[in-house]
């Protein structure tokens, strides 16, 4: 290679360089037609596309002089992190090598211009080839690096996103308390996806009520409900797969992800995390959010369900004596604070032990939740049912008095009668009642004991018509 051909390139990169923008405006053209999803990278995707060409032919034809000072080092790391912000997006990598593959022929058509019918041209152009294959080639190589650090650093995220959903199950898994549950999902939530602040909601009735906070300032909260009257704005629903909560990803002030917990088709609470920091969230963090959410979901429920548990009686599904006495005991309470009425009905099976020998004990549960059925049917939606015993039953009735709960056990009673006509119960189901009113200076425990009195009174009378009733079919 003559030493012509050198200094004819090196003025031929000088003039080119120094105007380069009608280079750029070509290029930039020819990468929007042949690779548009670079321009995701754009926000001004024409003016920045068309600036960036130019700047980057300015360097491309400065390499092409022996001793350019340009600083590549820096432009190799430049690209490096270029083509990992590109990979995020899911841009291919083969689309920057064929960005790159228009900038190169843009250089080589361009100095072929300017050669024009020069005796050296075919020296010039194989030096530019030359010495611009190298720069390609290391840029190239910056971007394949680029790519590697963004498909490593997701094996990282997903191998956290693994490690966090291990410790929220096992966590989660040894807890009943609704307040734990939430701050471990959310803890782990955060500390995953690299957020800063996120709060659970839990359902109770028809309403979402705070459960856990974390990273919030008093009344921040609000700004991830429903009701909220931040910037907050949902930009996209995800669908997410398997999982049973439905994500969202939501943008504004906030850059959250907003989840429901559902197990069984039930919505049990919500789930906000979210960072004042722009950010981008990715499938993979909606789908880790959705799985977590799941699994505070089933928590949820088994709490909640272990709570009925140690509420309610196993058979019949009704309160049992320890909540049926707290249930009383606030009646009470409530009824002397307010002066309002207050009714206690206590029931009784006749003839269980009977059933029990004759036909054996599943008739006898038969029998037990056959009464408790149509006893729940007939009380208000106010009224506290329980099963206090084998056989004994008891109504808690706020604002009713000793008509109103005679009036409910004669409706029982009618229903039973019906049952026992028609032959749907396995045998007869009869029931003695007892019932009291509160009056002033009565605690639960004195009701308690005159609505016992009461049903004793009814079972003796009803055990005595029914000793009539057979002596006289004898």
């Amino acid at each position: 290679m003559t030493q012509r051909a050198s200094d004819l390139l090196a003025e031929v990169a000088d003039r080119l360089s120094d105007d380069a923008s009608h280079s750029g405006q070509v290029a930039a053209e020819a990468v929007r037609a042949l690779e548009p999803e670079i321009l995701q990278g754009f926000k001004e995707s024409n003016d920045e596309l068309v600036r960036m060409s130019t700047e980057f032919l300015r360097a491309l034809f400065l390499s092409l002089k022996p001793n350019s000072k340009l600083p590549w080092p820096e432009y190799y790391t430049q690209a490096r992190e270029f083509a990992r912000r590109y990979a995020e997006k899911g841009v291919p990598h083969e689309s920057l090598s064929e960005g790159l593959a228009v900038f190169r022929r843009t250089v080589i058509a361009r100095i072929t211009e300017e050669l024009g019918v020069s005796q050296y041209a075919d020296e010039v152009l194989l030096l530019a080839q030359s010495r611009l294959g190298d720069v390609i080639e290391h840029l190239n190589s910056s971007f394949i690096r680029g790519y590697l650090d963004y498909t490593e650093s997701k094996h990282h995220a997903r191998q956290s996103e693994l490690h966090g959903l291990y410790h929220i199950a096992s966590a989660l898994g040894r807890s009943l308390d609704v307040s734990e549950i939430a701050e471990v999902g959310l803890r782990e939530t955060l500390k995953v996806l690299g957020l800063q602040a996120g709060a659970v909601w839990v359902r109770e009735g028809a309403r979402l009520k705070l459960a856990k906070t974390i990273g919030m300032q008093p009344g921040e909260e609000e700004e991830f409900s429903e009701s909220g009257r931040s910037g907050l704005m949902r930009v996209v629903e995800v669908a997410s797969g398997p999982a049973e909560s439905r994500v969202d990803r939501i943008a504004g002030e906030w850059s959250a992800i907003r989840a429901e917990l559902r197990t069984k088709g039930v919505l049990l609470g919500a789930m906000t995390v979210a960072t004042r920091l722009p950010r981008t969230f990715e499938t993979s963090d909606l789908a880790f959010v959705a799985a977590v959410a799941d699994q505070i979901a089933v928590a949820l429920d088994r709490a909640r369900q272990h709570t009925k548990e140690a509420r309610t009686d196993f058979l019949t599904g009704l309160a049992n004596r320890p909540e049926f006495e707290r249930a009383i005991d606030r009646a009470v309470a409530s009824a002397e604070r307010h002066k309002r009425r207050l009714a206690l009905m206590m029931i009784d099976l006749d003839n269980l032990k009977d059933i029990n020998d004759t036909y054996g004990h599943h008739v006898g549960d038969e029998a037990i939740r056959v009464l408790a059925a149509e006893l729940q049917r007939a009380v208000r939606a106010t009224d506290t049912c329980g099963r206090l015993g084998g056989d004994e039953f008891g109504v808690a009735m706020p604002d009713a008095d000793e008509r109103d709960a005679r009036e409910v056990g004669l409706r029982v009673r009618e229903a039973l009668d019906h049952l026992n006509r028609t032959a749907k119960l396995p045998v007869p189901v009869e029931f003695s009642i007892g019932i009291t009113a509160w009056r002033q200076g009565l605690d639960w425990q004195a009701m308690y004991q005159s609505a016992d009195k009461a049903l004793y009174v009814d079972k003796r009378r009803r055990h005595s018509v029914r000793k009539r009733l057979g002596e006289a079919r004898v």
